[in-house]
């Protein structure tokens, strides 16, 4: 019988990591080559700035895991209000694309950042730093309100970009990080009740939103209506999957990356899989996030600091949700939101930001730190 040990989850852990950032290189190589030629006369334009993120990502996880926890936690505080302020002020400075204002345009070296990437790392910290010092003389309420107070302010801002999927993601973390932590249950019971009316109602006040709801809940797509319009982008997704049948066309052949599929690198990198390796390839893919899932999870529940075990099931719970997202919006059982999933797709400050999680997530921890 195969013991679950802390050292066991963190070898699949491992793993699971290498195995989607090195197949996701294998997938942006052919996903993003079309675009960059037509965009920038570059073949490797993409791929280049995927590969450079990953390798920032690796510098910072061979340096980061060496520094203390105690380090980290120093800034926990500047971290979180330079978060807050950079999103505030986004809202205004922010560069503008496809209708949303989510970017900060580096000009001088041809870089942009995603401020609201970063936040997810910071947030989980900000929360596990919190929710891991309760005690008997300050009430539950005391450091709900101290951990949530600028996450939620955040959230709200992330949401005014507009940002839904991205708001309902640190949402969904900051529910499983309460889970996790000594709270008492009824109060993130509570917030999961009651919270559909009001995130249904965020959801709805938005007309571009409000029209994916309704195509997607009135099944028109299933029905083949609107295949040029609404249901153009699902459509794509659904033929170049199906058309990759039980073991794919083959690595590089994919037709949709030809422009017929939109993002085909970010948010549908995930349909180009089924279309160049099939099912199967599909499978595997599902397998290992699965694997990484709940590897997190299992290094939270196996760890003996409190910090660790709410920060890494707000870092399973990230991957999780994401994975959900995207995954259920490329075929249709949910509505497309845009969100790509980790380790795999383009995106820099995305796979910045999840290395840095990545990190903190590997810092061992003394005896006198927990």
């Amino acid at each position: 019988m195969v013991k679950l040990s802390n050292s066991l989850f963190k070898k699949i852990n491992y793993f699971s990591v290498w195995f989607l950032v090195t197949f996701g290189i294998l997938l942006n190589i052919s996903a993003s080559s079309v675009q960059g030629l037509n965009q920038f006369d570059d073949n490797f334009h993409f791929i280049k700035k995927h590969i450079g993120s990953i390798i920032i990502g690796i510098i910072i996880y061979n340096f980061g895991k060496k520094i203390s926890l105690l380090i980290y936690k120093k800034f926990a505080n500047i971290s979180i209000v330079t978060v807050t302020i950079a999103l505030f002020f986004l809202l205004t400075y922010g560069v503008v694309r496809g209708g949303s204002r989510r970017w900060i345009d580096l000009g001088a070296i041809n870089i942009n950042i995603q401020p609201s990437e970063f936040a997810k790392p910071v947030i989980i910290f900000w929360i596990a730093y919190q929710l891991s010092n309760i005690k008997i003389e300050n009430t539950n309420f005391y450091y709900l309100k101290r951990a949530l107070t600028l996450p939620i302010l955040c959230c709200l801002f992330i949401y005014l970009q507009p940002d839904y999927g991205t708001t309902l993601t640190i949402l969904s973390i900051m529910i499983a990080q309460i889970l996790f932590s000594d709270i008492k249950l009824r109060y993130p019971i509570s917030f999961i009740l009651l919270s559909p009316v009001p995130l249904y109602l965020l959801a709805a006040s938005g007309t571009y939103r409000l029209n994916r709801i309704i195509t997607w809940w009135g099944g028109k797509c299933d029905r083949g209506e609107d295949l040029l319009g609404d249901c153009f982008q699902l459509n794509q997704s659904r033929i170049a999957i199906s058309s990759g049948g039980l073991f794919g066309l083959g690595p590089g052949t994919s037709r949709a990356r030809w422009g017929m599929l939109p993002n085909s690198h970010s948010d549908f990198i995930a349909s180009i899989i089924g279309e160049e390796y099939g099912f199967f390839g599909l499978l595997i893919l599902l397998i290992m996030l699965f694997l990484l899932i709940v590897s997190f999870y299992g290094l939270a529940i196996t760890s003996k600091s409190e910090f660790k075990k709410i920060f890494l099931s707000g870092v399973g719970t990230w991957i999780l949700v994401q994975s959900i997202f995207n995954l259920g919006g490329l075929v249709g059982l949910l509505p497309i939101t845009g969100i790509v999933l980790p380790f795999i797709a383009y995106g820099g400050s995305a796979m910045v930001s999840i290395f840095i999680a990545f990190t903190i997530s590997h810092i061992e921890i003394s005896e006198d730190e927990l």
